[in-house]
């Protein structure tokens, strides 16, 4: 039987929502998209104001940060040492735009999340981190929910 993790949609939200709080008002209006592990959108949500290519541009990080396995300033470097383009994958929705971020939990991509608009890559990659981190407090919260409170020794 296989066992696979994915990232659902109340966690999702509560993913963006931590970019969004962290973003705060100092940013240009910013999207944000949060993908399962094939790339597939699961909650998308952008600011009034936002334009359409940072819409697509969220999507395309997050997409690639699940697809690839790799967040994506992570992947330019490497294509780059490589020698290589996003041409080679043949896949239109890849990008090396910083932003992109890979969940992970358990040692598997559960997801990705995208973040477009503020006009700073490396802000975007901040920001994307954010949610990250929020995913991984997620993860904390539930593990402690069913961790046996006793001291090893006792068990």
């Amino acid at each position: 039987m296989i066992n696979e993790l994915v990232i659902g949609h109340a966690d999702a939200r509560l993913v963006a929502q931590a970019i969004l709080d962290a973003a705060g008002t100092k940013n240009k209006p910013i999207a944000v998209a949060v993908v399962d592990n094939r790339g597939d959108v699961v909650y998308l949500t952008r600011q009034d104001g936002t334009s359409a290519v940072d819409v697509r541009n969220a999507e395309r990080k997050a997409y690639t940060a699940a697809f690839i396995g790799r967040d994506t300033a992570l992947w330019r470097q490497q294509i780059a040492h490589d020698g290589r383009t996003v041409a080679d994958w043949s896949d239109a929705n890849t990008t090396t735009l910083h932003g992109g971020w890979t969940l992970r939990r358990q040692s598997q991509v559960i997801g990705g999340i995208g973040v477009a608009g503020t006009g700073d890559e490396d802000r975007d990659e901040q920001l994307a981190l954010k949610g990250a981190e929020a995913a991984a407090q997620i993860s904390v919260d539930e593990w402690l929910t069913k961790r046996d409170p006793r001291i090893i020794r006792d068990r």
